[in-house]
């Protein structure tokens, strides 16, 4: 009796639990719009985050031939490597503590100053403060080197100092430190900034009016609130950091940090274990800060924005000592900033750096004629990918704030955890995970969909598994069939294409064509079957299905001839311009047919939701083999080598950022100020739309804005996934560098800030226009 009571008692605990998960899953599936986003997250968070990590922490403890090794762990503790490896990993933590230390610090003067100190031009120091954000993470070391280097013009021209053994120079851990924390100390005083801009200033008058010197108040009130902000600034400094290739590449000397260690043995040394191990090593110290920071945050909670009126204006600093202390030391800052940047752009009109100084403007035709590939396609990428991150980080925060359902902490958690982890982490974890198929995310990721579309067919559980196994089998043994028969009629049917590679082959053709068929019948047949009121919301959407099937291969009979067109023109820059126009036409009309393959499962639901009863489960059947077929074609997800997998990874690394803005915002409205809608009459939709989306509008544009600029300028994730075919703009600025270009180099930066500087003004135009709002850039302060 003693052994059966607690185990009974387990068992109906267990029980339980399981109810409460099953009745919470039915509740959520009564909600279609919870669900197909709660699907898409967990879509887009399982594939594009957690898998390529699980990849990197498994490939570093097996070698290439698929034997378990301990071989680069190992050499932590081996004699010969031992004092090395942990002089490597030493210099990487302390580099990152103390530019995540530097770095907030800065931040928290600039933001203290700009919103207690009543600094003159406080819109000017704002845009400067904000130009490390939107120029390339080396940016900030390659004008160290022209300034304060051998040659540079302060060392060497100004001060006449001739660099010798033994002499400090910048090269070195110090002048990396330097260069990250004026790189990454914009982002702590974004978010510093937004949290002092939404402290409530009557707690603070009340503890003055009960006589608290303003010293006091600051140490006992106006800092506590600000613990979340720093907490949160040392962690993104700290990831920052550690994760940056460019800064420690151009300035570190003899120093090696593990960035770097891990790019010699991807790029220099072709060992991919090594590579994974080193990362593992890397994501330890990372992910152990974002954990505690999470732990820190979380014992925290601020809500700023309640529809009711503040009591005035925040506390000013009035003591013309400590006011214009802050001041003087913000615009010295601002005064350093603005010379680098202003050297870089004297680098690119300089005929050659440290010995002729002569004006110079055949570096920016140098740019033109041999970069124009990389800047347009760069920039569509960053632009393509910048509404991705955004609706997904608008959803996520959505989804995590007012809604609740289980796990939804781990979606929280999971959606960071790709800014949390250095991007060359992600990056290697990209190039292990998709060069080959993923099957294992592919057949879990489509089994989750296809059970979604059969749930919209029957209630009974018997036919969603007899139709979700029929037409999954289906699905995948049509994939096959066709699949084979390309590989079998390419070399048969070669000599009728003349050897070109624009006409798809007779067996994907009519594979595709079928393909068409089958929605266009089906478009058709929902005139007979569908309930009215649907009938033709159906028939265009299965049509569109049927003819972009149709698009994505005639597609290239308009693309190819027109790259060819391109190549043979004459001129510098229109044949760049012309392939790269078609390049795009071609990537939007050819995305991975796995995703095309997702895409239609989804859209299927909501397809046979509104089919007749007697030929719903028909419908689902064909729907799911169609979708089946599509998903599993060819070599689904292999995504190495196409512009989708920098796709994934610009959008991957932005999304913690438009997640955590939106979270701020939506954390700082009060829910009374919803519930007033619906308690008015307003539905659900009418309430987000009219009431819940316009507060929160300046936090997505401010995500948008900080999402391109954070694509535009991304190298660590970035420069293991770049290929000729999809060349990109900051991985050729290091390359540049690296050769010895440094006025090309600078003209690259020169333009790739102009680029992102003219994004940003149209962004603002845009919302102007289009929603009368602005942004209010914080990041998520909060």
């Amino acid at each position: 009796m003693d052994v059966s009571f607690p185990l009974s008692s387990a068992a109906s605990s267990s029980n339980a639990a399981l109810a409460r998960r099953v009745r919470e899953f039915r509740l959520i599936a009564r909600d279609p719009a919870l669900l197909v986003g709660l699907l898409a997250v967990g879509v887009f968070i399982f594939a594009f985050i957690v898998f390529p990590l699980a990849r990197v922490i498994v490939q570093g403890f097996f070698t290439p031939e698929g034997q378990f090794s301990l071989n680069y762990f190992a050499r932590y503790l081996e004699p010969g490597y031992a004092q090395v490896y942990w002089q490597i990993l030493a210099w990487t933590v302390e580099m990152g503590v103390l530019a995540a230390l530097g770095s907030t610090a800065l931040g928290f003067l600039f933001a203290y100053t700009v919103v207690r100190c009543e600094i003159p031009f406080k819109g000017l120091v704002h845009a400067l403060a904000l130009l490390p954000t939107i120029s390339p993470p080396f940016a900030i070391a390659l004008a160290a080197i022209l300034l304060f280097g051998r040659a540079g013009l302060v060392t060497r021209d100004l001060l006449h100092i001739r660099f010798g053994p033994g002499v400090n120079d910048v090269y070195g851990l110090d002048g990396i430190i330097f260069c990250q924390i004026i790189t990454f100390f914009s982002i702590a005083y974004l978010i510093l900034r937004g949290m002092l801009e939404r402290i409530d200033p009557s707690m603070e008058e009340a503890a003055l009016s009960l006589g608290a010197s303003k010293w006091h108040i600051f140490r006992t009130v106006t800092l506590p609130l600000l613990t979340p902000g720093i907490a949160a600034s040392f962690l993104l400094m700290f990831v920052e950091s550690l994760a940056d290739l460019g800064n420690p590449i151009l300035i570190g000397g003899n120093i090696t940090v593990l960035s770097t260690q891990i790019w010699i043995a991807v790029n220099g040394e072709h060992d991919q274990q090594k590579g994974a191990a080193l990362a593992l090593v890397l994501l330890l110290p990372t992910l152990t800060v974002f954990i505690l920071q999470r732990y820190w945050v979380s014992r925290r909670s601020y809500i700023a924005v309640t529809g009711k009126p503040t009591s005035g204006a925040a506390t000013f600093v009035k003591e013309p000592i400590v006011r214009w202390t802050f001041i003087a030391l913000t615009i010295l800052v601002l005064l350093l900033i603005l010379s680098l940047y202003l050297t870089i752009f004297a680098g690119s009109i300089t005929k050659l750096w440290g010995i002729d100084y002569t004006l110079d403007l055949t570096h920016f035709t140098g740019v033109f004629k041999r970069g124009l590939e990389a800047i347009l396609d760069t920039t569509f990428l960053a632009a393509l990918a910048t509404p991705l991150a955004g609706i997904a980080g608008v959803l996520i925060a959505f989804l995590v704030v007012r809604k609740t359902f289980s796990g939804k902490e781990a979606v929280d958690f999971m959606s960071n955890l790709g800014g949390a982890v250095p991007g060359t982490i992600l990056g290697i974890g990209y190039i292990i995970a998709f060069i080959r198929p993923p099957m294992f995310v592919v057949v879990i990721v489509f089994a989750a969909l296809a059970y979604f579309l059969v749930g919209a067919a029957t209630k009974q559980t018997s036919w969603r598994l007899i139709v979700l196994v029929a037409g999954s089998l289906s699905g995948i043994v049509l994939a096959w069939l066709a699949y084979d028969d390309k590989a079998r009629a390419a070399s048969a049917f070669s000599f009728l294409t003349g050897g070109l590679n624009w006409l798809p082959t007779l067996a994907e053709m009519q594979w595709l064509l079928y393909g068409a068929g089958i929605f266009m019948a089906l478009a058709l047949a929902s005139l007979l079957c569908v309930e009215a009121q649907a009938k033709r919301r159906v028939f265009v959407l299965l049509a569109l299905m049927a003819v972009y099937l149709l698009g994505r291969q005639w597609i290239l009979l308009l693309t190819d001839p027109l790259a060819l067109w391109g190549r043979r023109l004459g001129g510098d820059y229109l044949p760049g311009l012309v392939t790269s126009v078609a390049s795009w036409i071609t990537l939007l009309f050819q995305p991975p047919l796995a995703l095309v393959g997702f895409t239609y499962t989804v859209l299927g639901a909501f397809v046979v939701a509104v089919w007749s009863a007697r030929t719903r489960l028909l419908a689902a059947l064909i729907l799911l083999a169609g979708s089946g077929a599509l998903t599993f074609y060819g070599q689904p997800l292999a995504l190495v080598g196409t512009a989708y997998i920098v796709l994934m990874a610009y959008a991957v690394r932005s999304l913690p950022a438009t997640v955590r803005a939106s979270i701020a915002s939506l954390q700082q409205i009060d829910p009374a100020i919803e519930e007033a809608s619906t308690s008015l009459g307003g539905d659900a939709q009418h309430t987000f739309r009219r009431v819940t989306l316009p507060l929160i509008l300046p936090a997505f544009i401010a995500g948008l804005i900080f999402s391109f600029a954070r694509h535009m300028t991304s190298l660590s994730a970035i420069i293991f996934l770049s290929t000729p075919k999809w060349p990109i703009l900051t991985a050729l600025i290091l390359s540049e560098v690296e050769q010895g270009g440094l006025s090309l180099a600078a003209a690259y930066s020169v333009v790739l800030i102009v680029i992102v500087l003219a994004a940003i003004g149209l962004l603002y135009l845009w919302a102007g226009r289009a929603f009368r709002a602005s942004a209010d850039i914080t990041l998520g302060a909060g």
